[in-house]
């Protein structure tokens, strides 16, 4: 019977597999944890794009200033995607467990900072001067769309980002030190 890795190697006959050499199951995990991390990354990534679109499109489009969050969340980030992507060891890299750490803390702190963004948004400002209410305002008197409409579209898209912002994070900072703890442990 043909294999999909290539042809049977001589001299057996396939009913000595159990005895072939196995990849032990720890460094299994700590691939599969890679993957995953590096699929958060690239989320990560996406988040901080849409971000930044949706906080600094909406003063732009006002004449306004962006909040000072806005500037300092994606540098945070910024610095988490690098740290991740060496503690990951894209490529030929080698994995870098001071790099997962960093990963871990930045990650951490943009936890804290997009959940201060969004008690700030949701809370703190009144809904008169919110991104989704100044968005519908300015959709239309420029293109002349409903306004009550887009404001709900945006509210939704507001709340998705903040919701993405905790999860990407919180997700992210958790696959670190997990697979610091899995590749730290010691061979039995």
């Amino acid at each position: 019977m043909a294999s999909r890795r290539g042809a049977r190697p001589t001299g057996t006959d396939g009913s000595d597999h159990q005895y072939r050499m196995v990849i032990e199951s720890k460094y299994q995990k700590v691939a599969d944890k890679k993957k995953r991390l590096r699929t958060v990354l690239a989320l990560q990534a996406l988040y901080y794009g849409c971000f930044i679109a949706w906080n600094c499109g909406v003063p732009l489009i006002e004449g306004k200033r962006p909040a000072p969050v806005v500037g300092v969340m994606p540098l945070v980030g910024f610095l988490a995607l690098i740290l991740g992507r060496k503690g990951v060891g894209m490529g030929n890299e080698r994995s870098s467990v001071t790099a997962l750490w960093g990963y871990a803390f930045c990650s951490f702190v943009g936890t804290a900072l997009a959940m201060g963004n969004a008690f700030i948004m949701q809370t703190m400002v009144h809904y008169e001067n919110s991104y989704p209410t100044r968005f519908g305002s300015a959709m239309q008197t420029s293109f002349g769309l409903d306004k009550h409409l887009v404001q709900a579209f945006a509210q939704i898209l507001e709340g998705c980002i903040h919701a993405a912002g905790f999860m990407l994070q919180g997700v992210g900072a958790y696959l670190a030190v997990s697979l610091t703890k899995t590749s730290q442990t010691k061979r039995s």
